[in-house]
């Protein structure tokens, strides 16, 4: 897997990135929300960059990064991430954010930890995955 890195604040991991996957391991996905915590094994990261993820398109699409990369970092990893590591995007995210999209991800951003404070457990999460 290849990291990407984020427009609006900077930040650099998986989000946005290349994944490859074997199809013998999404025969065994596992339930999850993030789809990369259901896989079998550890998830493992390149030190080269994939590029630059869009999520700057457009506000609703700042505003929707932000939600959802907030709310899934706020309830905590599934594959394990450090808490403090989490924390710290959270910040980037809402306080870091720079150009004409900054304030529609940082809103979205607050949006997503208030609304993994109130998700339900997984189900609640997995509401997070519905596209409507």
């Amino acid at each position: 897997m290849r990291q990407a890195r984020n427009p609006i604040n900077g930040l650099v991991y998986g989000y946005g990135g290349l994944k490859l996957v074997r199809r013998s391991h999404l025969r065994q996905l596992r339930p999850a929300v993030d789809v990369l915590a259901g896989l079998p094994g550890k998830t493992e990261f390149t030190p080269a960059l994939a590029g630059t993820t869009r999520i700057d398109q457009s506000p609703y699409h700042a505003w929707k990064a932000g939600f959802r990369e907030c709310a899934m970092l706020s309830r905590g990893s599934e594959y394990g991430m450090n808490p403090a590591r989490a924390r710290s995007r959270i910040n980037a995210w809402l306080h870091d954010c720079t150009g004409p999209l900054a304030k529609p991800a940082m809103i979205g951003a607050a949006a997503g930890i208030a609304f993994a404070a109130t998700a339900a457990g997984q189900d609640g999460m997995e509401a997070i995955n519905d596209p409507h």
